[in-house]
């Protein structure tokens, strides 16, 4: 089961600071909640992997709800289902997402149900997703996010399609022969840390992000103390934008990649690895990586356990080019000297057709484009030209 796809559906959401926790005082809303009742408690629940996400279903209000697992973002929750549910504000924010566009969201606080365990005093953020198509379609209804993690080891099974958390780490299967690495907890929404390593003297954390689609993204800071101890090669400019968030698509700019020569996951040895850096720290391991360990979380002991079962490469071939969701299906990001550009892609371009099929943004259109993005060869048209390109 893979969920891989082009870079640019990059749908992660950071945490904005209230007005109340940047004026120096924690609102009532962090202190309150979330917590579980009971001490003890367990649950298992289905979950679906889809175009870079993964799904569960939550209940709010007696109402089910198709929530994005992201454990790099805070909860949050389509606004016009705040709306309906008449869910009680309790905060207004503004901030930026993940892509530095200002954001205005009100903060709600309910309960909601996840496998027959009842999760009180959740807060949400009332997000309006309609500025960025994809996510109108591949986030849901809402995001089930990092400040639950604390309360009980969570595993993320995807060969098995299954989210587990159990307060009673020793009941989990995929723990005892599990890889054991530190996990950190820097405060709220608490999302989850690892130590990485690029080379002996090129070392920093990384968020466990599982809204972001690729292995790895590598922060300005890290790329650049990476590059001094040479643990990046081939380094390749592009221009474009990397990626959309709640505020829509990224602006364009200029870009960098390149190839990690052994990234280590704390002293879990990953080898070659390709990477793009991202606008800001931190550094991100990405849900890519679903696609080969059993990953169980456990901010209670402050360990993260990676059980491998694939042996899937991590390095992977690439087109050249990103694509964006708008008004249009189009090219977002060009990579200098690819096969893209030298089959006369350009950023801003309306991609007409993929694969002999007429480009549309209905959820399936999108959801047919980006499986296409992960195929070995790929047929496109675009107003003026077309191309055939292979990995």
């Amino acid at each position: 089961m893979t969920i891989r796809c082009a870079l640019t559906l990059i749908l992660s959401i950071v945490f904005y600071q209230s007005t109340a926790t940047a004026q120096g005082s924690a609102p009532s809303w962090i202190s309150e909640g979330p917590f579980v009742v009971e001490e003890e408690f367990s649950l298992s629940v289905p979950l679906e992997s889809r175009a870079t996400k993964v799904y569960v279903e939550v209940t709010i209000e007696d109402r089910p709800l198709r929530f994005v697992l992201d454990t790099g973002s805070p909860s949050m929750i389509a606004s016009s289902v705040a709306d309906e549910l008449g869910l009680p504000l309790v905060d207004t924010n503004i901030g930026r997402d993940s892509h530095g566009a200002e954001i205005r969201t009100n903060i709600v606080q309910t309960d909601l149900e996840l496998g027959g365990v009842e999760f009180q005093n959740v807060p949400l953020f009332a997000a309006d997703f309609s500025k960025a198509k994809a996510a109108q379609c591949f986030v849901g209804e809402g995001v089930l996010g990092s400040e639950i993690l604390p309360l009980c080891a969570w595993q993320i099974d995807v060969p098995n399609s299954t989210l587990r958390c159990n307060t009673r780490l020793d009941e989990l299967d995929h723990v005892e022969k599990a890889k054991k690495l530190s996990l950190y907890d820097f405060g709220y929404p608490h999302a989850p840390f690892l130590d990485v390593v690029f080379a002996k003297d090129a070392k920093s954390k990384a968020m466990f992000d599982t809204g972001s689609p690729s292995h790895f993204t590598i922060s300005p800071p890290d790329f650049e103390g990476a590059k001094k101890s040479r643990a990046i090669t081939d380094v390749q400019s592009g221009y474009g934008s990397l990626g959309a968030s709640l505020g829509g698509q990224a602006p364009n700019g200029d870009q960098v990649r390149g190839k990690l020569k052994s990234l280590e996951i704390g002293d879990l040895k990953i080898g070659r690895m390709n990477t793009v850096m991202r606008e800001s720290p931190p550094s991100l391991i990405g849900a890519s990586f679903l696609d080969h360990f059993v990953v169980t979380l456990d901010f209670r002991s402050s360990a993260a356990y990676l059980d491998k079962y694939s042996d899937e490469v991590f390095t992977k071939p690439s087109f050249g080019f990103s694509l964006g969701f708008e008004e249009q299906i189009f090219v977002s990001l060009v990579w200098k000297d690819s096969k893209a550009e030298r089959a006369g892609l350009r950023v801003g371009q309306r991609i007409t057709s993929i694969n002999g099929v007429a480009t549309d943004l209905s959820c399936e259109g999108m959801l047919r484009a980006i499986e296409a993005m992960n195929g070995e060869k790929i047929e496109l048209a675009w107003d003026g030209g077309s191309a055939a390109l292979s990995n």
